[in-house]
């Protein structure tokens, strides 16, 4: 049922979570599972542009989690994109649809409905805004 799986990982305690999640879902499903991380930049121009191909802390969050899920038998791939802020679901979205994948996993930072509208937090813009099914972990 699941054989691709995107994993959307942040810094939060919430994503290491999610990898658990999704790492059990894997091995039930003998699904793969794409590991991704969106740097945020604050705004548009060269002067904003990140450099994706610095190894630095994003790249960790994704090496760590892809040694952590081949480490546990789980064929992973991991990814690091770039989007402005407030963009990030859309980032998501995108790669969920290149990847091929049937579900996302990611974490929520347990933002009640209220603040989620608020504040727009990337979980809830992708689940209202994605066509496929999502796997919020807490």
């Amino acid at each position: 049922m699941f054989e691709t799986l995107l994993l959307a990982l942040d810094e939060s305690t919430h994503s290491e979570k999610a990898l658990a999640a999704a790492k059990s879902l894997a091995k039930l499903s003998g699904g793969e599972v794409v590991v991704l991380h969106v740097r945020e930049y604050g705004f548009a121009g060269r002067a904003g542009q990140i450099d994706l191909e610095e190894k630095g802390p994003a790249h960790k969050i994704v090496d760590d989690a892809v040694a952590d899920l081949t480490g546990a038998g789980v064929k992973a791939t991991g990814t690091v994109r770039g989007a402005l802020h407030g963009h990030q679901a859309a980032e998501i979205l995108d790669e969920a649809a290149s990847s091929g994948a049937s579900v996302i996993v990611m974490g929520s930072r347990g933002l009640n409905d209220l603040e989620g509208l608020l504040v727009g937090s990337t979980t809830h813009k992708v689940l209202h805004l994605g066509k496929l099914p999502v796997l919020v972990v807490r």
